[in-house]
């Protein structure tokens, strides 16, 4: 999984990137532009990391394996540990999958704080994946605390991270009390921080010691948190109040909506009565179509009328009703081209279609100039196929209008004067 790591500090200023997958398991942070981060999200999944001093990690203890139970309980199982109103609160957990451990891991978030965050990557056409805090985001090893010193303010804090999902920050003057209960309950292995061991607590400097860098992250420490997503379960709530007494318009509205059923009601009656129209029109139109043409084959059966009668009106006024002047015609000069064969012939409408294989197609041209010219004819090449030695064509013979052949009979008599 290709990763796209933001880190946003604050909204109005640029963010922070990293680039990881199973290849890249660790980039250090890079400031950047959002057009730019942009183009970087394509085909990769985003992870966007808040301030850890907006997010609070904590668990809670409820003795049921249903997830829809689980999240009406915890709001209220933890509303006394907490300052802000649980309506104004986002809840994201991550249950243990022991069947024996009720423990459930909690992030909790203002709502009002996770959905400017949100409505700042859609401005910019960014769609996040995970949220999470940044703490979490740090250096992750199985029985192992990571300690990350920042500076803020002229104010130095510790954030621990002390497993997957948990973790706390503190002043760091504050370190050493914070972290003696943990100590007594389950000393960790190895610390991993980006300080000297000699800014640790003194109970911490028997433990065994890693440097690690605060601006570099692990591909392996970042997905170890997923499950703890701040996304998961997210709705938008409405934070207006309205002072309107809808109890009062509740008749208005059960009128409305019956006048609107009474008029869709209507409105589909009509639509289906037109239908039944429409259906009663198009098979009495193809009743006369089959009545006319008996053999003809049903598409459309109005385009298919209409496309008729154009070509009747087209063909009215012509004189010739029969295929024998055409081949009367045509006869002496396919015996002047003895080189080429006439392998099929048809009439239809007035129409000669002869099927004609001619040793080239420049001799094919000369036949249809020479056969014009002396006949007075129309003819067109409709198709034509071109192999190595001969050149196979259908060609389409019809009468010129009366009007038309006496003035090219006219020009023939000037030229030959």
């Amino acid at each position: 999984m290709q990763l796209l790591i933001i880190k946003i500090s604050d909204l109005n200023a640029n963010p922070e990137f990293a680039l990881l997958g199973k290849k890249q398991t660790q980039d250090r942070y890079t400031l950047a532009d959002w057009k730019h981060i942009r183009s970087l999200s394509r085909g990769r999944k985003v992870i966007v990391l808040l301030g850890s001093d907006e997010v609070v990690l904590t668990s809670a203890i409820i003795p049921s394996k249903n997830r829809k139970q689980l999240l009406q309980a915890i709001p209220y199982a933890l509303e006394d540990t907490l300052a802000e109103d649980i309506e104004d609160l986002h809840f994201a957990v991550h249950q243990s999958n022991n069947i024996d451990n009720n423990s459930s891991q909690v992030a909790i978030i203002n709502r009002t704080v996770l959905a400017d965050v949100l409505d700042l990557l859609k401005s910019k056409g960014i769609t996040a994946h995970y949220v999470l805090p940044q703490l979490l985001s740090q250096k992750f090893a199985p029985e192992s605390w990571s300690i990350a010193y920042s500076n803020s303010n002229n104010k130095i804090s510790a954030n621990v991270r002390i497993n997957k999902f948990d973790g706390f920050i503190c002043d760091q003057t504050m370190l050493n009390m914070f972290i003696s209960e943990l100590l007594e309950n389950q000393a960790p292995g190895a610390i991993f921080t980006n300080t000297k061991p000699e800014n640790l607590p003194e109970a911490l400097r028997e433990i065994t010691y890693n440097y690690i860098e605060a601006d570099i992250i692990e591909y392996e420490s970042a997905i170890s948190a997923l499950p703890l997503n701040l996304l998961s379960n997210f709705v938008r709530q409405n934070q207006q109040t309205s002072s309107i007494n809808w109890k009062a318009w509740r008749p208005v509205a059960l009128l409305g909506g019956a006048l609107a059923s009474i008029w869709m009601g209507i409105f589909f009656w009509q639509n289906n009565a037109l239908q039944n129209q429409s259906n009663q029109l198009k098979a009495q139109i193809e009743q006369v179509y089959k009545d006319t043409f008996p053999n003809g084959r049903i598409v459309d059966a109005a385009a298919q009328m209409h496309s008729s009668l154009r070509k009747l009106q087209s063909n009215a006024g012509l004189t010739i009703e029969s295929p024998l002047p055409l081949i009367a015609n045509m006869g002496p000069l396919l015996k002047e081209y003895k080189d080429m064969t006439l392998s099929e012939l048809r009439y239809q409408e007035n129409q000669l279609s002869m099927t004609i294989e001619s040793p080239s197609l420049t001799r094919l041209e000369t036949f249809k100039k020479e056969a014009a010219d002396k006949n007075n004819l129309k003819i067109e090449v409709k198709d034509s196929t071109t192999t190595s030695n001969k050149v196979k064509a259908v060609i389409l013979i019809s009468p010129l209008p009366s009007s038309t052949a006496n003035k090219i009979n006219l020009e023939n008599k000037k030229g030959n004067t």
